[in-house]
């Protein structure tokens, strides 16, 4: 009986790896096994500079995510996931590719870290399309109204949130307060159920509001919903959040 061997198991388990030309010299085109719905890999490209290693996705994640749906031509959606690049240690640049320089002798390190940031891409794609709001038609709809109400009140759109070694990420900072819009499906609720447990068992807890989607027929799973995120958190369904503070917008 013959052990896989290992090119083979890279071949049969999704990666593909090949010497390109670059244009300024060659770079190492990396094919991984994380897709995106519709079968899309990530890729990225390893160019040595000297004693460095450059990373680049060319842009290819984001230009993944806008083909399969996601308004990504508009930089101010781009929050986010700038947010999974800093916390892994790479930056989104103004064209929308995926970037990091580090010492070739780090490899190994930051091998581990392009991993983490592919695999964190395909969550935060996973977790908006079950949420159901991958044109962020209802997180557009809350910063309207967020505007509106406080016109000089500071808002961050995809803030962070430290609580212990928890890193929670949230839709907007507002102010002082961490908003969250809430599908009322179990893979929207669970997370925020979650964020809710933690951060109430710390000393000194932020604030927080959960606004749950009660749109297009929604209203009675919303409510469900409504009343077990409320036992945790200040949660409101959004036709009432419209309700209260629409009129600031007139």
């Amino acid at each position: 009986m013959c052990a896989l061997g290992c090119g083979n198991f890279f071949t049969r388990a999704g990666w593909h790896c090949q010497i390109i030309d670059a244009g300024s010299g060659p770079a190492t085109y990396i094919s991984t096994p994380i897709t995106l719905p519709g079968g899309k890999p990530l890729d990225f490209y390893l160019i040595e500079r000297g004693s460095l290693v450059e990373f680049t996705d060319d842009g290819v994640t984001l230009f993944a995510l806008r083909s399969i749906g996601y308004p990504l031509s508009d930089k101010r959606n781009w929050r986010g996931l700038d947010n999974l690049g800093l916390k892994f240690g790479f930056t989104l640049s103004d064209s929308g590719a995926f970037e990091a320089t580090f010492p070739a002798t780090d490899l190994n390190v930051w091998g581990a870290q392009i991993l983490r940031l592919m695999a964190a891409v395909l969550a935060w794609e996973e977790e908006r399309s079950a949420e159901g709001d991958t044109d962020f038609s209802l997180t557009d709809e809350i910063e309207l109204l967020l505007r509106a109400k406080a016109p000089g009140r500071k808002l961050i759109r995809n803030a962070s949130l430290q609580v212990g070694k928890v890193e929670m990420s949230f839709d907007f900072l507002w102010g002082d307060t961490y908003i969250d819009a809430v599908a009322p499906i179990p893979q929207s609720v669970n997370p925020k159920l979650r964020k809710a447990v933690l951060i109430s068992k710390i000393e000194d807890p932020a604030d927080i509001l959960f606004i749950v989607d009660d749109r297009a027929g929604k209203r009675k799973k919303a409510e469900d919903e409504l009343s077990v995120l409320g036992g945790l958190a200040s949660t409101i369904l959004f036709s009432d959040f419209q309700q209260h503070y629409g009129a600031s917008m007139h």
